[in-house]
């Protein structure tokens, strides 16, 4: 295991007060100000069902083993190692079933104390959240772990960045644990999201904070009180995608100049195995000025954006291949 400490700011949304706090997206926490009043966060998600019945965590202390597989081949494994970050940008590299992760403590819009405790018999788990920021701008930070580069921190072996039209699948499951916070919207606002960037350069942004492309977002969960950046057309709601399932609003909207599409599950969904290509493609052809074909897939991020509360949120179990 190697603990990376370049950059100490590994990755954060760039916000500004935007009604009931959107979110889609990167940049780094110096430029989370901005006068533009735009605002930004994470997403994505995939295709071929949900987790199906073996849903959650192993008993055999793993962690990022739990929820089922794809018949294509992403199955979570065990953490290879455990550990605890602390403070704002505590990070780490971590190994599972042979497939290199990075994971950060990615708080970047407040200073609080932050706690996470990872591997064991879970992937990572906010242990202590003490930070809270409005709902009307970005949250706290975004507790996570991603497969790809930015911010001069990368995986080995993750096959990105990668063309669009050269994808053929990436599957990945994630599930995840509340832990009973969602019972207390009061103290807890939240989502648990993916958030996928992409890039106009065959290359990437490898030491970047943010994508030069733009941002696909797959929400899990939305909290009643913040929203994905942009705005959802009646025919973007509820929507079924092939492939997927549930139900679907599409959020979409600018995260500065970047564009930012938001696919949100229309209930709290704790564990989903899919393809990712699949809300890809989807926004590629037939989401106007969204995601271009002409892009490159760079990073793949599962994790939760947090407003206040959260703490004993759990992500049980992840695995992401791009194929």
């Amino acid at each position: 295991m190697d603990r990376l400490v370049g950059g100490t700011c590994p990755l954060a949304v760039a916000y500004v007060g935007i009604v009931l706090g959107a979110s889609c997206g990167g940049a780094s926490a110096t430029t989370d100000a901005g006068t533009t009043g735009q605002a930004g966060t994470s997403g994505a998600a995939g295709t071929s069902g949900s987790a199906g019945t073996t849903g959650s965590a192993g008993t055999g202390g793993g962690n990022m083993g739990g929820a089922g597989a794809l018949s294509s081949g992403c199955t979570p494994a065990q953490l290879g190692t455990s550990g605890t970050l602390n403070g704002r940008f505590g990070t780490v590299n971590v190994m599972a079933g042979g497939r290199d992760y990075f994971m950060q403590v990615n708080e970047w819009n407040a200073s609080a104390t932050q706690t996470m405790p990872y591997g064991g018999s879970f992937v990572f788990q906010m242990t202590t959240q003490m930070a809270s920021v409005a709902t009307n701008g970005g949250p706290t930070g975004f507790p996570s772990i991603f497969i790809g580069a930015n911010s001069s921190n990368a995986t080995t072996g993750s096959n990105l960045p990668k063309a669009v039209t050269a994808l053929t699948t990436v599957p990945t499951t994630w599930s995840w644990n509340d832990h009973g916070t969602l019972a207390d919207a009061t103290n807890n606002s939240y989502n648990a999201t993916y958030d996928v960037w992409f890039s106009t350069n065959p290359a990437g942004e490898p030491t970047a904070s943010g994508p030069s492309g733009g941002y696909l977002m797959v929400w899990l969960h939305k909290p009643a009180d913040a929203q994905p950046i942009g705005s959802v057309s009646p025919a973007n709601k509820a929507v079924t995608i092939p492939g997927i399932p549930g139900s679907w609003d599409i959020w979409i909207g600018l995260n500065g100049t970047r564009p930012c599409i938001s696919y949100v599950s229309t209930q709290t969904t704790l564990s989903l195995s899919y393809d990712l290509n699949v809300f890809i493609q989807d926004a590629v052809s037939n989401r106007p000025n969204t995601i271009s074909s002409a892009w490159y897939l760079t990073n793949v991020f599962s994790g939760f954006e947090i407003w206040r509360g959260g703490v004993n949120l759990e992500s049980t179990a992840f695995c992401a291949i791009v194929d």
